[in-house]
């Protein structure tokens, strides 16, 4: 390995140290400023004013200058509510198939490495991403918990026991989220995870979690134990993710406002490396282009050799336009003057074609190739390697071939694709 150095809501439990029972309402483990706190912030007009100051060299089609304009209308509804641009302190319990195979994460049909998603919630989730790929930014609807979801996960991995594939933890919503805690299914998962391979040793399967969790997160407990204790006991068998971007604190405190600070969960990652965790790559995501800057890079990348990550995956904020949109109002709000150079990657005709998955835009193909050279520069000087999603590679390979070879160093130390350690298989094989 590559190693440098039935549906209710309830009050809120009194305190995280104290033993939660399932089923109640959430507190915020990590709470920072939300819009609702932002003094002087006025929800951005993008009419046609506003579109004609941005000064693109290309005119915008009228389709999406309509989009602009549906999705600013659609944010000020949202803010005017009240309440609506963050869920609310509670979850619904619900049922799920116990029967059904999970979902396969593929969503391009290029991946190289064969997962399976471990989602036990649906609807919105607690940390409230405003850049969410899944919500696309929109927190209206209600989360829901599976109280079943270890049953379905159960039977899987009886199924699958002898490929070799990865069960990720979670695609869809935040792992260690306080609804996933407070009902106990996060540790009702890692549970399974330890019968699975106390009963099965050889069992072929392997855990990915990608999280930004903090350390308080896993100290929560669950009828007697926090999910850093039942980790513990299976330690060899799971690969930890961490999920920081690229962003100025201020920004971050306003899109990510239930996340764990980036320090937080850079010593979460320590800690599980400590207890002989695969805990050493990074989901660089999302790439937000105007804050790409050299400074930020370095600034980023020190951090994060110096907590000892070894590799990142760097992902582009793929959304569609009326998240967009969402994301531009705070843009504008700290700093005006960078509007025109986060939307201009966007919105071309030539570019409507660069779609990820449903209607997710990714900034303009030339672009991606100029930002990928300065953080594949960046990351060089740290020793720290890059591991890349297929889809980008296969997008970009025609404007730029050195694109293709840009996660080499990263493979041959076993990283493919999203940042999976294909080297925790013990044949080093996937098996369809």
């Amino acid at each position: 390995m590559h190693s440098k150095k039935s549906q209710s809501t309830h009050p809120a439990p009194q305190s995280l140290e104290e033993e939660t029972p399932s089923g109640l309402c959430f507190p915020y483990i990590t709470s920072k400023p939300t819009y609702y706190d932002l003094k002087g912030f006025v929800p951005l007009k993008i009419d046609t004013n506003l579109q004609n100051q941005l000064s693109f060299d290309y005119m915008i089609s009228e389709e999406v200058a309509s989009e602009l304009i549906q999705g600013a209308e659609w944010f000020t509804k949202l803010y005017n509510n009240k309440k609506n641009l963050i869920p609310g302190a509670h979850y619904i319990e619900s049922l799920t198939d116990i029967n059904e195979e999970l979902e396969i994460h593929n969503y391009t049909g290029l991946c190289p490495t064969n997962v399976l998603e471990v989602s036990p919630s649906s609807g919105s989730c607690a940390v409230a991403c405003q850049y969410c790929l899944v919500t696309d930014g929109n927190h209206v609807k209600p989360i829901t918990v599976y109280a079943n979801y270890s049953d379905r996960l159960e039977n899987s991995l009886e199924r699958n026991r002898h490929k070799s594939l990865f069960y990720y933890f979670s695609p869809k919503t935040e792992a260690f989220s306080e609804p996933h805690l407070f009902n106990g299914v996060a540790h009702d998962i890692v549970r399974t995870f330890v019968r699975h391979f106390n009963k099965y040793p050889d069992s072929s399967v392997r855990i990915f979690i990608a999280t930004k969790a903090g350390p308080r997160h896993l100290r929560v407990k669950h009828k007697g134990d926090t999910l850093y204790s039942l980790m513990g006991q299976i330690a060899s068998k799971i690969q930890l993710n961490g999920s920081i971007g690229i962003m100025p604190q201020y920004l971050r405190d306003v899109l990510e406002p239930n996340a764990a600070s980036i320090e937080e969960r850079l010593e979460m990652l320590f800690q599980c490396r400590e207890l002989g965790i695969y805990a050493e790559s990074v989901l660089c995501q999302p790439l937000i282009l105007p804050y790409l800057t050299d400074e930020n890079l370095s600034k980023y990348f020190t951090l994060l050799d110096a907590a000892g990550v070894r590799n990142i995956k760097p992902e582009f904020l793929t959304t569609e336009i009326r998240n967009l949109v969402i994301l531009a109002q705070y843009i504008n709000h700290f700093d005006p003057s960078l509007i025109s150079e986060f939307f201009k990657p966007y919105l071309s005709d030539a570019n409507q074609n660069h779609i990820k998955q449903r209607s997710r835009l990714a900034p303009e193909r030339g672009m991606c190739v100029e930002y990928l050279k300065k953080i594949q520069t960046a990351a060089d000087n740290h020793d720290i390697t890059i591991s890349i999603c297929n889809w980008v590679k296969h997008e970009l390979g025609a404007s730029a071939e050195w694109v293709r070879t840009i996660d080499k160093a990263s493979a041959a130390h076993g990283y493919r694709c999203l940042g999976y350690q294909t080297s925790l298989f013990s044949d080093n094989k996937r098996t369809a």
